[in-house]
């Protein structure tokens, strides 16, 4: 039953990620794309089972906006083309605290 829930939430959180992430790319693409900050980030990996980071990934990609471009040889990082990010850390962080976060829950 705790497993099923677990990804019950991994589920609400990446619809609620998909909806927020749809809503800022149509704000980007119809807006000044002079005003996009694109990013190649790196993004350090706490999940370490394979199914985990390939989860992550997934969702990230899945996600508007975001690209998931390669996972380094150890593992330990994945890197990401962000569409608009600013704030490279605050991107990251919010990556960690909702995807990965959900992601570690169900296969850590």
């Amino acid at each position: 039953m705790r497993r099923a829930l677990a990804w019950i939430r991994v589920g609400v959180t990446f619809v609620a990620e998909l909806s927020k992430s749809t809503w800022a790319t149509i704000r980007a693409v119809l807006g000044d794309p002079g005003r996009l900050r694109p990013a190649i980030l790196t993004v350090p990996l706490d999940v370490r089972s394979p199914g985990g980071t390939v989860l992550f990934a997934d969702m990230v990609t899945l996600t508007p906006g975001t690209t998931s471009l390669e996972v380094s040889a150890d593992g330990r990082t994945l890197y990401v083309h962000a569409l608009d990010a600013p704030d490279r850390q605050a991107a990251i962080a919010g990556m960690k605290s909702t995807l990965e976060a959900r992601a570690r829950e169900v296969l850590p």
